[in-house]
């Protein structure tokens, strides 16, 4: 470089920084640029964990939606991520984990496996509007398809119960010929075949998508957002209405679901409640009370005394109202309990006390009681969040008791790890 004089050095410093600067711009767009990472699964997919011992199974950051008794899957702002463990204390390795980037999760949800060929699939809503559904059994990517902008922003918090237990705007469904689907909505429904993501169809004009959910063949959806007068009822194979649609009063409160708002048995209206017995919806009178549930074929009545406590439980048929069975807490560690889900065959409480009772929802009969207090737990109460429910395992979101005012997750959540595993 000293020997080069005038224009040639210049021309020597110049070309360096030109060749500094395309390094550096590579380096830039491989960290920042958009990405697709897939950590597939590294050993066969795992067999369904056998019936856990009833009681706390353990404390997790993130909130699980169980995969058919085999892997926990979980979601982060930027992945989805699965465990091959459901009843271990805390999260493990992952079994496969899906991230992308920039954009941001916006909800995750689970079609049934047998209504998708048999094959379990976990399909993620993204920022930028696509659905990328994930094959479980092997962490790859089965599918990409267009679907509504449910949002921009990741809406999980610390625990992302609101990314796979109540995603908004993300459905899926059943139809009456077994066919699973994945519904968008927003300003419109957009139905998606689980299996294979071919579009099935949409609608621009569909009512206040906000308030849909489904049911057996039909997505049921308000006709107005701020003054809803009606239910109408598409059908989820064709988007064709089904008549009648259903007269209501305000107020719509999906029953017996088996997610959020997916796969419901049942809805309540302010003054009425209808039931989808045989795929189609009757009037339920089993359904009227306002601290009614619906559990499999089952009306549970679960009436409040002073507080969100319950001492006695009412089994009804939820068409007639007729009462099948009644179950009353007995003991001081269930004087108050509060109903916290409804499955296909049980009732799940839980008392102040921190005893998880569960009740065979067709029977009346206690299935089992059992303390789900953890030895570091800390000696003050918390409040019952978000709970999700599947097969024998419950998972309950824990918050602080001043959670309402919370600016910040350190105060919002019960504890660094807020997520009580349990099964009962």
């Amino acid at each position: 470089m000293r020997r080069l004089t005038g224009w040639k050095k210049y021309a020597v410093w110049a070309a360096l920084g030109v060749v500094a600067l395309v390094a550096s711009g590579a380096v830039v767009w491989r960290v920042l640029g958009p990405a697709e990472v897939v950590t597939t699964a590294g050993s066969a997919y795992p067999s369904p964990v056998a019936t856990p011992e009833p009681g706390a199974l353990g404390a997790l950051v993130n909130s699980p939606l169980i995969i058919d008794g085999s892997l926990r899957v979980y979601a982060a702002k930027r992945q989805i991520q699965a465990d091959d463990q459901p009843a271990y204390r805390y999260e493990t390795s992952p079994f496969w984990s899906y991230r992308r980037w920039p954009q941001q999760l916006i909800g995750v949800v689970h079609p049934p496996t047998a209504a998708t060929a048999g094959i379990p699939v976990v399909v993620g809503s993204w920022s930028d509007g696509k659905l990328i559904a994930i094959d479980a059994r092997t962490g790859q990517v089965a599918w990409e398809a267009d679907g509504a902008v449910l949002g921009t922003e990741y809406p999980g918090r610390r625990t992302g119960s609101a990314v796979v237990w109540t995603p908004t705007g993300l459905l899926t469904g059943v139809t009456k010929d077994g066919k699973a689907v994945v519904v968008t909505v927003k300003d419109g429904i957009t139905v998606t075949d689980a299996a294979s993501g071919t579009r099935l169809w949409t609608s621009a004009e569909a009512g206040c998508a906000a308030l849909a959910f489904t049911v057996p063949g039909e997505i049921v959806v308000a006709d107005r957002c701020d003054d809803p007068s009606r239910l109408r009822r598409l059908d989820l194979n064709t988007g064709t209405p089904t008549e009648p649609p259903l007269e209501l009063s305000k107020t719509v409160t999906p029953l017996g679901c088996r997610v959020g708002r997916s796969e419901c048995g049942g809805v309540r209206t302010r003054g009425v409640a209808w039931i989808w017995s045989d795929g189609t919806p009757k009037p339920a009178a089993g359904l009227m009370g306002a601290t009614a549930w619906l559990a499999g074929t089952t009306a549970i009545d679960a009436p409040l005394g002073d507080t969100a406590e319950t001492r006695a439980l009412t089994g009804k048929d939820p068409l007639t109202g007729e009462v099948r069975w009644t179950w009353s807490s007995t003991g001081e560690d269930v004087s108050e309990a509060q109903v916290i889900a409804g499955t296909q065959d049980r009732v799940l409480l839980l008392t102040r006390a921190r005893t998880l009772i569960a009740v065979d929802a067709a029977t009346g009969k206690e299935l089992t009681r059992v303390s789900v207090i953890m030895d570091h737990d800390p000696k003050q109460q918390y409040a019952v969040g978000p709970v999700y429910a599947s097969g024998a395992f419950v998972a309950i979101e824990r918050l602080s008791l001043a959670y309402t005012q919370a600016e910040t997750d350190d105060e919002y959540y019960y504890t660094n790890r807020p997520v009580l595993l349990a099964a009962g």
